[in-house]
């Protein structure tokens, strides 16, 4: 940065910090809805009358809108900027929260999760692209970081308080409240949000349709794009299989606790994250490694969480650390979007997260419903009301695929190349250069 820069910045420093925060809170509205059918798997699965792989796929609608969508949104963003795209977005996710509250048929409620996913798309990568936009390169994995921290905070209070609301008055009644709120954040969207400073601090070069659909080939063209998103797939399992849907429905089957109990110990895991995320987020830009923690958070995931699906005879106060270290090791995942960042040039830099987060949304796309379809594989489960009331023995059996997801994500991070915070598309990198999806392993720095 020049000293004119650092003078901006220095005299508007909370402007900034302010535009990423609006960006933020549609992003904890986003994760507010994404995570809430996991407190209502009876009184869905009851109302509608479907079995396990139907809730599985009711709640991956909002990912089959969500993921495929990254891209066109990283382009969307890069073209147009921030400010009414944002609010038109909010707008269609609180038409798809209308639609599922009102909804009294499978289908109809289908609908209604796929335009929550839809609107909601544009949720992370916003704050991403602003930024990029309105900060200093090295404050990147900070802000990745600090987003997901506030999306956690949303989460307990899904699982907390809605918990409790949907036992006193149902879930269509519980999520009235949202209806009000996404009203009230899109138009605070629509007043306050600004797409780029008045000053040009870091130039950006407006690129045309045809200049967008050659970055997205070259990002896709991109090994280490695939790869990053890969690992960042895999390494979220815990979020997007276990906390988003089938966590608390696992820990009342296998410890036989209580909804409030349960939803207690998945936000531990939230309270962990929300710790870590920004953590090590600034201690990455700080250090400039990417890869280390990344690799160091991945093996501990894996072991905590196979100590909580495999290993028997835990305490309910063993739950509650497990799942915070959990949560503390998880937080190194927004570290996947700064190396997305860093693996393309700047101007098409929301692209590059696009794609790197469309990779990373797969896991919810494809396990959620595969979570449900090996429930309903394995169970010899008793009927009750017309439901199936599965076993622990089913939950782990389904579950497994988080742990071995894990394990994979281990050993693939050994393929990254480490970016030490700087863009390296830029640096001695072409196109025709880049090759198949081959990849060879590098050693650690």
């Amino acid at each position: 940065m020049t000293t004119t820069q650092k003078k901006y910045f220095l005299y508007f420093g909370i402007k900034p910090w302010f535009i990423c925060g609006i960006g933020m809170l549609f992003y904890c509205f986003n994760y507010f809805l994404r995570v809430s059918p996991s407190v209502m798997q009876q009184d869905l699965m009851q109302d509608l009358h479907i079995n396990a792989v139907q809730f599985g796929t009711l709640a991956a609608f909002y990912y089959w809108a969500y993921t495929p969508m990254q891209i066109p949104v990283g382009l969307i963003y890069d073209r147009f900027g921030a400010r009414i795209v944002q609010f038109g977005a909010c707008l269609i996710a609180v038409l798809g929260v209308l639609i599922f509250i009102l909804a009294d048929s499978y289908s109809l409620a289908c609908l209604g999760r796929f335009l929550i996913g839809l609107g909601t798309a544009f949720a992370y990568i916003g704050v991403l692209k602003l930024a990029s936009v309105w900060l200093p390169p090295n404050r990147f994995a900070t802000v990745a970081g600090l987003t997901t921290a506030f999306g956690m905070v949303s989460a307990i209070i899904s699982d907390k308080f809605l918990t409790q609301f949907v036992q006193s008055v149902g879930y269509q009644n519980a999520l009235h409240i949202t209806l009000f709120i996404g009203v009230a954040l899109s138009l605070f969207i629509l007043f306050f949000m600004q797409n780029k400073p008045k000053i040009n601090i870091i130039p950006t070069k407006i690129l045309n349709f045809k200049e967008l659909l050659n970055a997205l080939n070259i990002i896709l063209l991109n090994r280490q794009i695939w790869l990053i998103g890969i690992i960042g797939c895999l390494f979220y399992l815990p979020a997007s299989v276990f906390l988003d849907l089938w966590g608390i429905p696992y820990l009342r089957t296998a410890y036989h606790l209580s909804p409030e109990k349960a939803a207690t110990a998945v936000s531990w895991v939230f309270v962990g994250w929300i710790i870590s995320g920004p953590s090590i987020g600034a201690l990455s830009d700080k250090i400039k490694r990417r890869r280390l923690p990344l690799l160091i958070s991945a093996v501990m995931s894996t072991v905590l969480m196979s100590i909580v699906f495999y290993v028997p005879g835990l305490t309910l106060t063993m739950l509650y650390g497990l799942f915070f270290f959990i949560g503390i090791f998880c937080g190194a995942h927004p570290l996947c979007f700064a190396l997305g960042k860093e693996n393309c040039q700047h101007s098409f830099s929301g692209t590059a997260v696009a794609v790197t987060n469309t990779l990373i949304m797969l896991g919810g796309m494809i396990f959620q419903p595969l979570v449900g379809f090996l429930l309903d594989k394995h169970t010899n489960a008793i009927m009750e009301n017309g439901n199936a009331l599965y076993t622990a023995s089913d939950y782990t059996y389904a579950l497994s695929v988080v742990p071995l997801g894990l394990t994979l994500a281990i050993v693939l991070t050994f393929f990254i190349k480490e970016t030490y915070c700087e863009s390296q598309v830029t640096i001695h990198r072409k196109v025709t250069q880049l090759g198949p999806l081959d990849i060879e392993p590098v050693s650690l720095k």
